[in-house]
């Protein structure tokens, strides 16, 4: 098997839900842990603001039929693919999906990220600082608002 590894942004889109910002968050984590470990699927998806950051690594085929997923779900507009390519070995090998906030982030972690000229080694990064603090914004947390 070929280890793929995506790694993209876009805006958050949540203008034609029904629902809080929380609840698709809920909505969007729940299918997540339900639909990752499955295929093999792990990675992170961050908040930041009014971006979402996802990394994902698993196979090929199961990278890209997830994408094509997510790229037609609603939530998402102006998606922008940084990185797709294949890794000798996973960032996040123990997550199926986690879910950070921007009110979880590290006060050392910068707040302001310019999206069109960072790389994906330097989001991949991002992800991994915050994961390493262990502030992760789990589903029963996304509720509480």
């Amino acid at each position: 098997m070929f280890l793929t590894r995506l790694v993209y942004h876009s805006v958050a889109d949540f203008a034609d839900s029904s629902g809080s910002a929380s609840d698709e968050m809920g909505r969007i984590l729940s299918a997540g842990l339900r639909n990752n470990p499955p295929h093999g699927l792990t990675g992170v998806l961050a908040v930041d603001g009014d971006r979402f950051l996802q990394v994902m690594e698993g196979s090929r085929s199961a990278v890209s039929s997830t994408f094509r997923r997510i790229a037609a779900d609603g939530a998402h507009r102006a998606l922008e693919i940084v990185f797709c390519g294949e890794v000798d070995q996973r960032c996040f090998a123990d997550w199926s999906v986690a879910v950070l906030r921007e009110e979880t982030l590290p006060a050392a972690e910068g707040r302001a990220v310019d999206y069109d000229h960072i790389t994906a080694d330097g989001l991949v990064e991002r992800a991994r600082r915050i994961r390493e603090t262990g502030l992760i914004a789990r589903r029963e947390t996304l509720n509480a608002d």
